[in-house]
């Protein structure tokens, strides 16, 4: 049987944002995605680097799961100690994004920033199911419960925690 492959997006670690303060509350609420993930018998795909990727892959692992992770440039051993499989895009911020998206059956977005804006547009116009955790700050937070354009290709639904994205992720997969 398949297994179903998940991506989680969000901010990016010290790697990107050097002089951001790690927050702490995103980083449980990726971490308990790829719990989640993992437990629900799923494949966690991300961008593999730290931050919200890091601490989800951190989840999955610590919970018996599989992580890939999608990187940007042109050579390997650049992803999170807790990325299984390592892809590497062969271009730097351009295709990994859509990569990520095409290889998820379903999205959940936790803060994030220009990057994840881009992959949020993706899924959106590949018309794959996106939940956004609220209560952190950036792009997933600022556009859930919205349509990106007038086409209203799919809502981008909002959750209250990791478990409750999960369940309604899982429902909308299913509907597909």
């Amino acid at each position: 049987m398949r297994k179903l492959q998940i991506g989680v997006i969000g901010s990016a670690g010290w790697e990107e944002y050097p002089m951001k303060k790690p927050d702490k509350n995103a980083y449980q609420v990726a971490y308990e995605a790829g719990e989640l993930i993992a437990k629900n018998n799923a494949v966690l795909v991300c961008g593999g680097k730290g931050g919200i990727m890091e601490s989800a892959c951190k989840g999955a692992k610590e919970n018996g799961g599989i992580t890939v992770g999608i990187i940007s440039g042109n050579r390997r051993d650049q992803a999170n100690k807790y990325v299984d499989v390592e892809i590497v895009s062969g271009t730097i911020n351009c295709s990994e994004e859509s990569l990520i998206v095409s290889m998820s059956d379903g999205i959940i977005a936790i803060g994030g920033g220009s990057g994840t804006l881009q992959e949020i547009a993706t899924a959106y116009r590949n018309k794959k199911p996106i939940v956004s955790i609220k209560g952190i700050k950036g792009w997933a937070e600022r556009l859930a419960n919205t349509y990106l354009d007038e086409r209203r290709l799919i809502k981008i639904s909002v959750a209250d925690s990791a478990k409750s994205a999960m369940s309604l992720l899982l429902k909308k997969i299913n509907m597909l």
